[in-house]
């Protein structure tokens, strides 16, 4: 890579021409509104630009899969790290199930929060960007919640099969949505601290529910085995996504102009889909194994 100087403010940084997998020079150095981050089994993340085409990979410094990801307020990503080979058990020196930083150049920097149980699998941040969330797919399945200035507070779900698998914050700050790789879309109120009742008013299609996003009307995306679900602000459904291949759907985020991004984990596809419609706008391949990807997030 090549450095020179660039002036942001009154502050002076050094500018990375960073290069992507193909030797081609990337066209973002910075994170920006619209990027598309893909996180596989192999602890990468591919940074996408907007249309879906790579912009570079990150590479970090901990071990484990690559699994939810999420922004904080100074546009910094947040990954999950959940280690799976016996040898994490006995490296002493090294932080194994966890959360890793990149810097909004995507830079590696370190590891966030601590207390975890085992298996952190997914991370979401409160409206303000300062209050983090993460799920535990293992062990005890608690909710962690990271408050500035505050030691870590545990809530204690309840679980379908695997703790609390994706999560996601509903407007209120108070309920947390979550699914448990089961037949449901559950529910917790974190200010109260209370179990709140399931979401969905049916069990789900694919009985496997994985990823999931709040949306502006209240109701719910979820990825749900071979579909992707819509439900209603009441917990109907109301749609659902599929394309014609075999399919198992993880990570799926909004863009936030009526449209998301879903990742088929059974082909390693990636595509974009109108909310509305259903229709797909355009779609990518990972360029990966099948069953490698995991987690997708739009930077906002």
């Amino acid at each position: 890579m090549i450095g020179k100087t660039t002036t942001l403010g009154a502050v002076l940084i050094p500018a990375l021409l960073l290069l992507s997998t193909d030797g081609a020079k990337a066209i973002n150095l910075m994170f920006a509104p619209g990027d598309v981050f893909v996180s596989l089994e192999s602890g990468a993340v591919q940074w996408r630009l907007p249309d879906g085409t790579l912009n570079r990979i990150l590479v970090g410094t901990v071990p484990g899969t690559g699994e939810g990801m999420g922004f904080d307020a100074g546009g910094n990503l947040y990954v999950t790290r959940w280690c799976t080979e016996p040898w994490c058990q006995t490296r002493e020196s090294v932080a194994t199930d966890t959360v890793e930083v990149f810097g909004t150049l995507g830079q590696p920097q370190g590891t966030f929060g601590s207390g975890y149980d085992c298996a952190p699998h997914a991370i979401v941040f409160d409206a303000a960007g300062t209050t983090a969330y993460v799920g535990q797919a293992g062990c005890t399945g608690a909710i962690l919640k990271f408050a500035p200035g505050q030691s870590p507070i545990a809530f204690t779900v309840a679980p379908d099969t695997q703790g609390s698998f994706w999560i996601d914050l509903a407007a209120d700050a108070c309920t947390i949505f979550y699914t448990s790789w089961g037949p449901n879309v559950k529910r917790f109120d974190g200010c109260a601290g209370v179990q709140l009742p399931d979401f969905n008013v049916a069990p789900m299609p694919g009985g496997a529910t994985q990823d999931l996003r709040v949306l502006p009307d209240g109701g719910v995306l979820v990825s749900s085995g071979q579909v992707i679900a819509r439900l209603s602000a009441s917990g109907a459904l109301v749609q659902t996504y599929e394309v014609a291949e075999p399919g198992f759907w993880a990570g799926l985020d909004l863009v936030g102009d009526g449209t998301f991004w879903a990742a088929n984990y059974e082909t390693s596809n990636v595509y974009k889909f109108d909310l509305t419609t259903g229709t797909v706008l355009s779609s990518f391949n990972a360029g990966t194994a099948p069953h490698t990807v995991v987690g997708v997030r739009v930077k906002k």
